[in-house]
């Protein structure tokens, strides 16, 4: 929709630029210093709108690769982050998995510990079942 609004806008003032032109036929004498030219005042009004719109497009050419060098310096970085989230995220999924293997091992060893600790007891027992029957005989 705004690219039809500047258009329909450009084309009204290119109508009135010639129609000002077209108004103003006679010859006219430039000086450029060190010269000076006799030439139709529609031919300056022309060159001097052509050197305008030249200066113009310049201006916002040079503000468009400004433009685009950040947002490609920005997206570099956004890119660069992305890596390094990732190289994180990967990290601690591997520190994950090692700490559940050894919660996995903690646990194996729990219950090897209270097996051991039982099977002392059991022992233990089995020497004072064997004593008694030691000395009632």
């Amino acid at each position: 929709m705004k690219k039809q609004v500047a258009t329909i806008i450009s084309i009204v003032l290119i109508i009135l630029i010639a129609v000002f032109a077209l108004m103003n036929l006679e010859r006219v004498s430039v000086s450029f210093g060190f010269t000076s030219v006799r030439m139709p005042l529609v031919l300056l009004i022309l060159i001097c709108l052509l050197i305008g719109a030249l200066i113009i497009f310049l201006f916002s050419s040079t503000q468009s690769v400004k433009k685009n060098r950040r947002y490609r310096a920005l997206e570099n970085q956004s890119q660069q982050k992305q890596d390094e989230l990732r190289d994180q995220i990967d990290q601690l999924t591997t520190h994950l998995k090692s700490l559940e293997t050894r919660l996995k091992n903690s646990y194996g060893k729990q219950e090897l510990g209270t097996k051991d600790q039982q099977i002392s007891d059991l022992e233990a027992e089995i020497t004072k079942l064997t004593d008694k029957l030691s000395s009632q005989k």
